[in-house]
């Protein structure tokens, strides 16, 4: 069971007792019209895919799909995650999502730039990727806030229809020698 603290959030594994709030973040209108895929349309269908993603994701590889919690009232507010994306040929994507009323305030930043470093020093990854409608401004400023770059735009095939995504590379620094 994998858990980052960062300063004012608490990134976990998901648990049944979520269910409710994920369907609830899932249905929210920014967040359905952006992640349209992951819409989560009922308790049952939140807890059905809790338990898919106990089995998707470990410890061990570099597929982590976490809750956002605020540490200050323990409140579900988002997910975040780095998993392979087989769209992008097995790239590990980075993904992340705020509840609607808790956007803008720099949570998807923080939760994010806390999965890369996981990804890159506990996970072992040299590179990540991230994909971005072009209309989403708020998670293209936050994908470029996390030292992203603008590689090119993909069509790729997203729920049910093929999609324009601008498409973003991340390396991890190699540490400068001394001397």
């Amino acid at each position: 069971m994998l858990q980052i603290e960062t300063q004012r959030l608490l990134l976990r594994s998901f648990d049944e007792a979520d269910a409710e709030a994920a369907s609830h973040l899932s249905k929210q209108p920014i967040v359905a019209h952006f992640m349209s895929d992951m819409v989560l349309v009922s308790k049952e269908a939140a807890e059905k895919w809790i338990r898919w993603l106990k089995t998707k994701c470990n410890n061990e590889e570099p597929c982590q799909l976490l809750a956002i919690e605020l540490k200050e009232n323990n409140r579900l507010i988002g997910y975040v995650g780095a998993a392979p994306k087989q769209e992008l040929n097995g790239e590990i994507e980075v993904l992340f999502a705020v509840s609607d009323e808790q956007q803008n305030r720099g949570y998807a930043t923080e939760a994010a730039k806390a999965m890369i470093g996981w990804a890159m020093e506990e996970a072992g990854q040299t590179a990540l990727s991230a994909i971005v409608k072009p209309e989403n401004k708020s998670s293209r400023r936050v994908i470029e806030k996390l030292g992203f770059t603008y590689c090119d735009t993909r069509v790729l095939p997203y729920d049910g229809e093929d999609c324009v995504f601008d498409y973003f590379r991340l390396y991890h620094a190699e540490p400068k020698l001394k001397g």
